[in-house]
């Protein structure tokens, strides 16, 4: 009997090891088109109150203002699975700083929510630089 309990004890050892373990994958590299540090401002947090007017570029970047009338370009880790149009869309947990590399943008469909990581965030001189971002972009 107490082998029996110290069998099934390495057993239920090896089961719980089993079942924690991860598999880390390396992250995949953004698509060349959003390496823009030589033209925008590259930055890791921005203070963010009052998010809002998001405007899809294509699958994978979004531009969308803060604070009153700051532009910032947020490119995602990930293509979007749906277009964000008539969408219930934001930053989880947002208090109010964004960070890229930490922080979700979200969209609720009908299917739920779904997730992805704002891997990169640049910060846009207007309106104007907005536009032209965004015809660059869609190419």
């Amino acid at each position: 009997m107490k082998m029996m309990i110290k069998l099934f004890a390495i057993v239920a050892l090896l089961a719980m090891t089993a079942s924690c373990a991860t598999t880390t994958t390396a992250p995949s590299a953004l698509p060349e088109k959003y390496n823009l540090s030589n033209e925008l401002k590259a930055v890791k947090k921005i203070n963010a109150i009052n998010v809002s007017n998001w405007d899809q570029i294509d699958k994978q970047a979004l531009i969308f203002t803060a604070n009153g009338g700051e532009f910032f370009l947020a490119v995602l880790d990930r293509p979007l699975e749906t277009d964000i149009a008539s969408q219930v869309i934001g930053i989880v947990d947002q208090k109010s700083t964004i960070t890229a590399g930490f922080d979700k943008f979200f969209i609720r469909t009908a299917k739920g929510r779904q997730y992805y990581l704002i891997e990169k965030i640049y910060v846009l001189a207007g309106r104007d630089q907005a536009k032209e971002m965004k015809e660059k972009l869609s190419k």
